[in-house]
C-alpha cells in the first residue's frame, strides 16, 4: 500500500506498507529510494509488516526545507510510526540509512525492538580516504550550483558525522547487528572497534563483497538478517 504523509515543516514523505506481522522498517542509503530493498521485500513480506520510506529529498518524498538533517529524518520516521500506530519497530538501514537507523535508535531507544546496520559510518573520517575525497568533491561542486541545491543537501548529509554521543550507548539494550563488506567503503577495523564498545552488538563481515551487500549478496544478507531478527544470533 502506497502512502503519503505531511511533515511538520510542510514537506511530503512517501512510504509503502507491505505484508502483516511485526513491523520491520527499511531505510535506504544516500541518493537511493525504497526500491533499493526489492530483494528483501520478496523475502520478508510474508513474515513481517514492512515499512519502506523514501527519506526527504529522495525518491518520491519532497523536502520544503532548505536543509537536510538527521534530526528532520528522525522526526519523519516518528511521524510515520505515530500515523501507523506502531509502538515498537525493528530497523534495517543501509549506508546512510544505517546511520539514520543508528541515530534514531540512540534517541528513541524505547521504540526500537532491534536494529541491523549495513555499512554504517559514525564519523566522516571512518570512510576510506578515496571515498572521503570523492564525497567531499561532489558536495563542493553541487554546493556551488544554484540548480543543484537538492543534490547539495543530500551530498552534505553524506559527509556529516552522526549527532550521537558515547553516553547514549551506556547500558545499551537494543539488539544490534552491524554488517560490512570485505571491500566496503569504510575502514572496516574502525567500525569493528565501534561495535566492540556497544553492548548487545554483533559484528560480521561479508567476504568478497563491496558496499552494496543487500543487492549483491541478497541470499546471504536475508538469511543473516532473518536469523538475527528471530533469534538475536548470526549464522552465515
Amino acid at each position: 500500500m502506497e502512502k503519503l504523509i505531511s511533515t511538520v515543516d510542510g514537506g511530503t514523505i512517501y512510504y509503502q506498507i507491505i505484508g502483516t506481522g511485526k513491523p520491520l522498517f527499511f531505510i535506504h542509503g544516500n541518493s537511493g529510494s525504497h526500491r533499493y530493498f526489492k530483494k528483501q521485500v520478496e523475502f520478508f513480506k510474508n513474515k513481517y509488516q514492512l515499512i519502506l520510506m523514501d527519506t526527504r529529498d529522495h525518491g518520491r518524498s519532497i523536502n520544503r526545507s532548505d536543509q537536510l538533517t538527521f534530526g528532520q529524518i528522525m522526526t519523519d520516521i516518528l511521524t510515520i510510526l505515530k500515523h501507523e500506530n506502531i509502538k515498537k519497530v525493528s530497523l534495517i538501514g543501509f549506508s546512510d540509512g544505517a546511520n539514520i537507523a543508528l541515530t534514531f535508535s540512540s534517541y528513541y531507544r524505547k521504540l526500537v525492538e532491534s536494529v541491523i546496520l549495513v555499512s554504517p559510518n559514525i564519523t566522516f573520517k571512518q570512510l576510506k580516504p578515496v571515498q572521503r575525497f570523492y564525497s567531499k568533491l561532489f558536495f563542493d561542486i553541487t554546493d556551488k550550483l544554484l540548480h543543484w541545491k537538492k543534490r547539495a543537501r543530500v551530498a552534505k548529509l553524506a559527509i556529516t558525522d552522526l549527532p550521537i554521543f558515547k553516553r547514549q550507548f551506556k547500558n545499551w539494550d537494543v539488539p544490534t547487528l552491524i554488517v560490512v563488506g570485505e571491500y566496503d567503503i569504510m575502514e572496516t577495523q574502525k567500525i569493528k572497534e565501534f561495535a566492540q564498545k556497544v553492548p548487545n552488538a554483533m559484528f560480521t563481515i561479508i567476504k568478497k563483497c563491496p558496499h552494496s551487500i543487500p543487492v549483491l549478496k541478497p541470499k546471504t544478507f536475508n538469511r543473516l538478517a532473518s536469523n538475527f531478527l528471530n533469534y538475536n544470533k548470526i549464522e552465515h
